[in-house]
């Protein structure tokens, strides 16, 4: 689960959903980025390539801001 520390949203966001949709958004694009990379390193591929990724009103409303 994802909290926010802030108070500003009471109930967490399931991560391995936000992770499932942020995995699809870098296949859509180019399904080499991700391909063979283990799930425990997916954090440092999207550091790599996501200045932040933002979560709206629910998980399906990513907001993502590329780094390259």
């Amino acid at each position: 689960m994802y909290v926010f520390l802030c108070g500003c949203r009471r109930n967490g966001i399931d991560a391995g959903v936000v992770e499932r949709l942020v995995r699809d958004r870098v296949e859509g694009e180019s399904v080499h980025l991700v391909d063979g990379v283990a799930d425990q390193e997916l954090g440092q591929v999207f550091r790599n390539l996501f200045v932040e990724v933002r979560v709206a009103d629910t998980p399906d409303d990513l907001v993502f801001v590329w780094r390259v």
